[in-house]
């Protein structure tokens, strides 16, 4: 089934698509939140906010117009709001506080996905994670980004250039 199917299933009343729905989407509105945001707990927050969007307005989704681009829009809006919000903040940095904070949950790449956030820009973050962790075709993130293909496949060779350079402990 499709993720087109199953939220036309889940507007029409059917809720348990919407597990099906959350299963196929969550890495990717993840990592499209961790790269706009360089945060983990941030990128969590903007995934609820995004799936509280999605339940509220499921119904308003046109069949056929391309799930996964949809949600990856209100994953990045989302988080853009939020960072928004957060630049009128004055911030505290929870790895220099962490007597305050706790410890960080690693994620599933825990080191990489570090240095990832560290040295590449928010774009070539996003285009990576979703071409390496969450497994999508480069057509496929043209799509969801509305990034013409040679710009994707362009800022996927710089990103793997620049973590290269960066495992190898070269400037990035």
């Amino acid at each position: 089934m499709t993720l087109d199917e199953h939220l036309q299933q889940f507007a029409e009343g059917d809720d348990s698509e919407f597990e099906a729905f959350y299963l196929a989407t969550k890495k990717t509105v993840y990592h499209i939140a961790l790269g706009v945001l360089r945060e983990r707990s941030l990128a969590e927050d903007v995934m609820q906010s995004t799936y509280m969007k999605v339940l509220a307005n499921a119904g308003k989704y046109r069949a056929g117009t391309n799930a996964a681009a949809w949600i990856a829009r209100i994953a990045k809006n989302e988080a853009l709001n939020l960072k928004k919000a957060r630049m009128r903040e004055n911030p505290v940095d929870a790895r220099e506080n962490e007597h305050l904070f706790g410890a960080a949950q690693p994620d599933e790449y825990g080191i990489l996905t570090d240095i990832a956030r560290r040295v590449l820009s928010e774009e070539e973050f996003t285009v990576l994670m979703l071409a390496a962790a969450d497994g999508y075709k480069r057509r496929e993130i043209a799509a969801m980004l509305k990034m013409p293909l040679p710009t994707v496949t362009w800022k996927y060779h710089q990103a793997l250039a620049k973590m290269r350079r960066a495992l190898e402990g070269g400037k990035a």
